[in-house]
């Protein structure tokens, strides 16, 4: 008898609908939605959407809003940068890690089918591709580690990372580059060599980082709506005007008579 493949329930394919749908912003940044509506569109009944909500709830994708509504959680520059963050620490140890113990040979076959994937600036279809890739080649460096919980906890900032790295994808071509800093990681990795290995994979992530940053200010759309800055305008006039002195205006002084003393 043949062994019998899971099939996703209700839950877990509006789970996977919607978080496509916040990756690839098709549910951009900032919009308003319910449960009701929602599911019209998927054609389901709204309590596999409220489960799948709170599952991209937890992961930060959501935010509970006023009446039982919900809002795409915006991109901040802040958070983007805490993430990268975040990233350079964990994902440069796990590189280094991956060199130590890199002895599974599924690894490294998937490594080296993953390090020279590219991708079309203006083809959706070939970014969404690109980063599935992208995310399973850093995924299986994560693996490699030797270290589950370290894996684990990668995981999780890529997935909240697919958002930025759409928008930065879809701005910027860095096919080239990026298929080189793999190749090197790569490289590094089945050498043995610790050192390189962390080096490449944190210059890599702060290559990256520049380019979601850039891709996020240098685009109208996005900042007019969607993209919240860590100084708002007003409060960056008021850090870059100068300040004046005030003239002081003398104040005449008056005698203040004196307590008499008692004898």
């Amino acid at each position: 008898m043949e062994p019998r493949t899971a099939v996703p329930n209700l839950t877990d394919r509006a789970y996977a609908t919607i978080k496509s749908q916040l990756i690839y912003l098709d549910l951009p940044p900032g919009t308003m939605f319910t449960e009701a509506s929602l599911a019209r569109e998927l054609g389901i009944s709204k309590t596999p959407v409220r489960e799948a909500l709170a599952r991209v709830r937890r992961e930060g994708l959501v935010e509970a809003s006023a009446r039982s509504g919900y809002r795409v959680t915006p991109v901040t520059v802040k958070d983007a940068r805490n993430l990268f963050a975040l990233r350079i620490l964990l994902e440069g140890e796990a590189a280094a890690l991956a060199a130590q113990h890199m002895e599974d040979p599924k690894h490294l076959g998937v490594l080296d089918r993953l390090q020279k994937a590219s991708y079309n600036p203006k083809d959706v279809d070939s970014i969404k591709t690109y980063m599935r890739r992208n995310t399973e080649f850093h995924m299986t460096v994560a693996r490699a580690s030797g270290n589950e919980h370290l894996a684990a906890v990668l995981e999780q900032i890529l997935d909240q990372m697919e958002r930025l790295f759409h928008i930065g994808l879809a701005l910027t071509n860095r096919a080239d580059e990026i298929i080189h800093e793999h190749t090197d990681l790569v490289k590094a990795i089945v050498s043995g060599d610790e050192k390189t290995a962390r080096e490449v994979a944190v210059t890599q992530i702060r290559n990256s980082q520049r380019m979601v940053l850039d891709a996020l200010l240098a685009s109208p759309r996005l900042l007019s709506t969607n993209v919240v800055a860590e100084v708002s305008p007003r409060a960056a006039v008021k850090r870059t005007r100068p300040r004046t002195a005030r003239p002081r205006t003398a104040r005449p002084r008056t005698a203040r008579p004196r307590a008499r003393r008692r004898r």
